[in-house]
């Protein structure tokens, strides 16, 4: 089995990152390729590319401000394997407060409201089991695992396969199409990431002690 990871990234990667990323377990076979690129459904786009000329079987998708734990590759890999499925995502949160799950128990179109106001129908899948494996109608590409086969069915039904919609990102596009397909996506909560961000203290914290 080979493996690819794949990781989009911007010219300068956080420390933590390659520390976290310097203790994943990785199977035989497994090799890295990094993709420079301000756009990133480009870089995914061109890393699939990569997977489909060299001949990979998965796809490991980590994005650069991720920190995932050390068992997350080969877990994600026991899971599609025993499950049978082409992609299965850890779990992760937005880099925001309050913030949301970034997996959707919902992924439509948008459709008009009663006043012909088109109305996102994306919706963040907030009581997702804990601890557990199970279906999501899509997810975020921080910490996903794809065969190469789903990659190619989806690149050859829709076009390169990480084009971005009008209503929706790379990823949720993505997910989309593999919905359309027919093809299962599952969770594994039990796969907790990280999410790397920045916060800006001020004085005005002080009155909150």
């Amino acid at each position: 089995m080979k493996l690819l990871i794949a990781i989009p990234c911007m010219d300068i990667i956080h420390s933590v990152f390659m520390e976290m990323y310097a203790t994943l377990e990785t199977p035989p076979g497994t090799c890295l390729r990094m993709w420079r690129g301000s756009l990133v459904h480009d870089a995914r786009n061109m890393l699939c590319t990569v997977a489909f000329d060299g001949g990979y079987d998965y796809v490991m998708w980590i994005d650069s401000d991720m920190i995932l734990p050390q068992n997350a590759i080969t877990r994600l890999l026991d899971v599609a394997q025993s499950e049978n499925v082409g992609m299965v995502t850890g779990l992760y949160v937005q880099r925001t407060y309050p913030t949301k799950p970034v997996i959707y128990d919902q992924l439509d179109m948008p459709a008009p409201d009663e006043n012909g106001r088109l109305v996102k129908r994306i919706h963040e899948y907030m009581d997702y089991p804990k601890n557990s494996v199970f279906p999501v109608a899509g997810c975020g590409f921080g910490c996903v695992l794809t065969s190469v086969p789903l990659l190619k069915r989806v690149w050859d039904k829709f076009g390169p396969a990480f084009t971005p919609l009008p209503y929706a990102g790379e990823d949720i596009a993505f997910c989309m199409h593999v919905n359309e397909l027919g093809e299962p996506i599952l969770c594994d909560s039990t796969i907790s990431c990280g999410h790397i961000g920045t916060f800006c203290y001020t004085e005005e914290m002080l009155k909150e002690r």
